[in-house]
């Protein structure tokens, strides 16, 4: 059946054909490799070790990199950016009708929704270790404190979809990949689920592309310094306009949805494409300061001078401060005692006689003296 037959609620994109969803699948997959090597090259060259912001990337590849496998895949198999082809023995209701592209086409939605919140969380998660390998040089500031905060988050957030997404079906697995009627029936909707994730997507990563902004003008940098090093981290605005370009492009198909007239193939293609192009770009771009900077014949280390510099200014005179207190304090004390001293010095006559006795104290380190007439002790008779 050609793909005239149905409308795809929108007007058909290049992201519908085999050749651009191949090329988006390998190409990518591709570039988000070759970035992460160049990146743990970089470290190795720059003699920095190989912290969380870098080995959070190698699952975010490998996940993206099954994204494009599958739509790889699915185009060979013509499951992906081809028209639903409607089987002969198809019974009246269309979404009932049982062939081998739906059902493959079926299996691969499912295994994208399982791998792009993760993909994406790994992503997040390495932007914001990345932060704090810069930024945080007190470990319990609270900088550091923000950044652990938003890493939870989106550990939480991550793990939260694709619980959600695993159980759709509760445990009608099979559901997922035989017709449109069988997930409409024994499925939780996936539009709120998916909805959800893109809204989500696009406001955490905002949040993430401000967080450095703020930190780096607070750094004692020239001006120029200052707004050459933001324009580094404003690379991440590219990730903000992919998972906004999938939120827009969702919201239409979502709104779609599975009905008679829609080509079910092209929608969950259009689908799929975007959130391989949105979980590939991120992950290049967060590899983009590292390399930038590497490119640069440079490296970061200046930058963490500066912002422990500013570190322990701040906790050196907050030290001082306490100290100064501290010292007052004592100082009051002192005089306290020289007083008392004084005045037990004065109320006793100077012609008596008196004996210091002298006690240890087991849990102190000075001993105490006190001072007794003679006449008040009472020697023992022999």
């Amino acid at each position: 059946m050609s793909d005239d037959s149905y409308d795809t609620g929108y007007d058909h994109g290049y992201w519908q054909t085999p050749g651009h969803v191949v090329a988006a699948g390998i190409g990518l997959s591709f570039l988000d490799i070759v970035a992460v090597a160049m990146r743990f090259a970089a470290r190795k060259s720059q003699r920095q070790p190989l912290k969380a912001d870098d080995w959070l990337l190698v699952p975010a590849t490998l996940l993206t990199l099954g994204i494009g496998i599958s739509m790889t895949y699915g185009v060979s198999k013509q499951a992906l950016a081809y028209p639903y082809v409607i089987p002969p023995d198809a019974p009246e209701d269309i979404l009932a009708a049982a062939s081998e592209q739906i059902s493959i086409e079926g299996g691969i939605q499912w295994a994208y929704t399982l791998m792009l919140p993760l993909a994406l969380g790994c992503t997040k998660a390495s932007f914001l270790f990345f932060y704090r390998r810069i930024f945080a040089v007190d470990r319990m500031g609270k900088t550091s404190m923000l950044l652990i905060g938003m890493i939870v988050l989106i550990g939480m957030w991550s793990l939260g979809f694709f619980l959600t997404f695993l159980f759709l079906c509760r445990l009608d697995f099979w559901a997922l990949w035989t017709t449109a009627r069988a997930i409409i029936d024994h499925c939780i909707s996936d539009t709120n689920p998916n909805f959800s994730l893109a809204i989500t997507d696009v406001i955490t990563d905002v949040v993430i592309l401000v967080i450095p902004i703020p930190l780096i003008w607070r750094l004692n940098l020239t001006l120029s310094k200052k707004i050459a090093v933001t324009a580094v981290f404003l690379f991440g605005a590219i990730t903000v306009a992919a998972s906004l370009t999938r939120l827009v492009l969702t919201a239409q198909i979502l709104t779609v949805g599975y009905t008679d007239d829609v080509d079910p193939i092209l929608l969950v293609t259009s689908f799929i494409y975007w959130g391989m192009v949105e979980s590939g770009v991120a992950i290049f771009v967060a590899c983009l300061p590292t390399l930038w900077i590497y490119s640069k014949g440079s490296s970061w280390t200046p930058l963490v001078k500066v912002a422990r510099s500013f570190a322990n200014s701040s906790l050196s005179s907050l030290r001082l401060l306490t100290t100064r207190k501290s010292k007052e304090s004592i100082r009051i004390d002192n005089s306290f005692d020289t007083q008392y001293i004084r005045k037990r010095s004065v109320s006793t006559p100077s012609d008596s006689r008196s004996v210091n006795i002298q006690r240890a104290q087991s849990n102190d380190v000075n001993s105490a003296q006190q001072t007794y007439p003679l006449k008040d002790i009472k020697v023992a008779q022999a």
